[in-house]
């Protein structure tokens, strides 16, 4: 657990819970009281592991659970109706340093690595690291992502993603979300063809909030950039959630399930099934990021919580 205060430490106004031996996986999120994340739940009977879990470096479905990029392919166990869902890193126990505190916040580092040894390797045999900061500041928290590939000839390409599952507060109607993305993207069976679709031919145009109640998605949806931020309006309190993002978030995964106690609006740097995109030459439409041997890449989503 983290807590963030303003004045008096012994009077926190927001808190965090993640856990580094569950996949790093964003657990709780509450603010003045308030909690905005749902940490475990049940889906089909089952128990699950909710709050935010961290998809790379295949975020979403893959299709039929395998993958090729430049020559080489990649299989995967299937585990969502033949398909392979939200990736490898989810998982397995990541790395943690010790906390660093400020005056007002305090911030964590963790990291997970793909090196011979890991019982993961076999799956995506390429060196490389993923390390993320969570930063707890009174009711923001920011999450900062470095990939580096480290592997000597083979070049890294993935995807990143976080998957929060935000909490309904008060009655489903009273909950507003808004993604300003600039088209939604077809698919069949969840996974998209890779045709970008004007948004007023698509399932719900998010351009403008809209609630909960009218809505029933599991879509993903392109063109989004650090100018127009997500928000999720939370009418019966008067707070709204914010998801800022750089640009290398540019897609959405919008899921609003009408019988379930929670909603996701996910921050996705690449389309669902973007390997399988890119090898099919959709490389706009997939946004496959790639690295060099050598190369690295940051990134960064903060969510924030303010009133209306």
């Amino acid at each position: 657990f983290l807590s963030a205060y303003e004045d008096d430490p012994a009077k926190p106004i927001s808190s965090m819970a993640f856990s580094p031996e569950m996949g790093c996986n964003w657990l709780s999120f509450e603010s003045e009281g308030v909690e905005y994340m749902v940490g475990a739940g049940k889906m089909n009977d089952k128990a699950f592991l909710l709050g935010s879990p961290v998809l790379y470096p295949t975020p979403n479905r893959v299709r039929n659970a395998v993958m090729t990029f430049e020559g080489r392919e990649f299989r995967f166990p299937a585990n969502n109706n033949g398909n392979f869902l939200h990736g490898i890193v989810k998982d397995h126990a990541w790395v943690s340093d010790a906390p660093v505190t400020s005056a007002y916040g305090i911030s964590v580092t963790s990291r997970i690595t793909f090196e011979p040894g890991q019982s993961f390797w076999e799956l995506f045999p390429i060196r490389n690291t993923l390390e993320l900061t969570y930063t707890l500041k009174p009711g923001v928290v920011r999450i900062d992502f470095t990939v580096v590939n480290q592997d000597n000839k083979a070049r890294l390409p993935f995807g990143l993603a976080i998957h929060p599952f935000f909490s309904i507060i008060g009655p489903r109607e009273s909950v507003r979300i808004q993604v300003p993305a600039q088209k939604w993207m077809e698919a069949t069976d969840l996974l998209p063809s890779g045709r970008l679709i004007d948004l007023d031919k698509g399932p719900a145009d998010l351009r403008q909030p809209v609630s909960l109640s009218k809505l029933n998605l599991d879509d993903v949806y392109w063109g989004l950039s650090s100018a127009g931020p997500q928000v999720i309006y939370y009418d019966h309190i008067g707070k709204k959630v914010t998801l800022k993002a750089c640009d290398l978030f540019s897609y959405s995964v919008v899921f609003t399930p009408p019988d379930r106690p929670f909603f996701c609006v996910e921050n996705q740097s690449c389309s669902t099934d973007a390997h399988n995109l890119w090898a099919k030459g959709l490389k706009d439409e997939s946004r496959l990021s790639i690295l060099n041997p050598g190369e690295s890449l940051t990134a960064w989503i903060e969510c924030s919580v303010s009133n209306q």
